[in-house]
């Protein structure tokens, strides 16, 4: 798969540091647009690994990749990348730790990093990628340097997804859902995850579908389902009035706010029964459908 267009200048610009290494590195910009593969490269170079390499998977003394878990970064974890930081590299030159989602960190976590940003070890080096930063400490921001990651246009990105020939129709509506991320979307395809729209269609001609789509369904993470169908449905918002389905808006809001609030209580509590949740949503989804706007949530070159 060719690189994607819009990461280049990016990429550039963190190899080109290594002249002038900084102790911390923040790269930041909307999810789902390749922080993570700014950071691999830059991981792997200074490692001197070769750069076709899946960074996150690395077995390496010198390098270390922390994630969310459970959709937080926690004290422990961030005292465990401190702890390798300050160690002696052994086979590099020296040690490189890298952060996905770094806004995800609790407070006491991000005091633990703020410390080692202060003051930090010699030979260590640290990259922070963020599709939130403004949840970051402002002291921590102001201790790394940035690289900004900046979303490309649609046709750029459906030009990209072509090239990689994908099959456009699901890629299409996968963008929607996550908001234009096209690599998030590009890991869907990947794993074979049906959009979600084609099963909101269905539902809407068919109330015998309800039950089936729950289920169909249920196998998937309820948080992210509620997000990506969030996401259609602040499409749909944005389309309301140039459709003539002004008078959606009120039903579409209130039921946004249902998707949120469903989204936070599935980040709390993982044993929510999905089918049930799914079902309520449904059955609400087919009463408003008649008052939908009649275009299809489909990314367009022109959007």
């Amino acid at each position: 798969m060719t690189e994607p267009p819009w990461l280049a200048a990016p990429r550039q610009r963190a190899l080109a540091m290594r002249a002038r290494l900084p102790h911390a590195l923040l790269v930041q910009g909307p999810e789902g647009w390749g922080q993570d593969q700014v950071a691999a490269s830059l991981a792997l170079d200074l490692l001197g690994l070769a750069g076709d390499r899946v960074a996150a998977e690395v077995a390496h003394p010198d390098l270390r990749w922390l994630a969310p878990d459970n959709g937080a970064i926690r004290v422990d974890a961030v005292r465990g990348v401190v702890e390798f930081l300050v160690q002696t590299p052994q086979l590099a030159q020296r040690k490189v730790a890298v952060m996905m989602a770094a806004e995800c960190m609790n407070a006491n976590a991000a005091n633990a990093l703020l410390k080692t940003l202060e003051e930090p070890p010699a030979e260590s080096f640290i990259v922070l990628c963020s599709g939130q930063p403004g949840r970051l400490l402002p002291t921590i921001r102001s201790r790394c340097q940035r690289i900004d990651l900046r979303p490309a246009a649609p046709a750029d990105v459906l030009a990209w997804l072509a090239a990689a020939d994908v099959d456009m129709e699901p890629a299409s509506y996968l963008l929607v859902e996550y908001g234009g991320a096209p690599l998030a979307a590009m890991a869907a395809l990947e794993r074979k995850q049906p959009p979600l729209w084609p099963a909101l269609a269905t539902v809407a001609r068919d109330a015998a579908a309800v039950a089936t789509v729950a289920e169909q369904r249920r196998e998937e993470d309820l948080a992210d389902l509620a997000g990506r169908w969030l996401a259609i449905v602040h499409w749909l918002l944005r389309r309301s009035p140039a459709e003539g389905a002004g008078d959606a808006i009120p039903a579409l809001l209130a039921f946004a706010d249902e998707l949120g609030a469903l989204r936070h209580a599935a980040l709390l509590n993982s044993a929510l029964s999905k089918p049930l949740q799914l079902r309520r949503l449904l059955l609400s989804w087919r009463q408003l459908s008649s008052r939908l706007p009649t275009a299809t949530p489909r990314l367009a070159p022109a959007e």
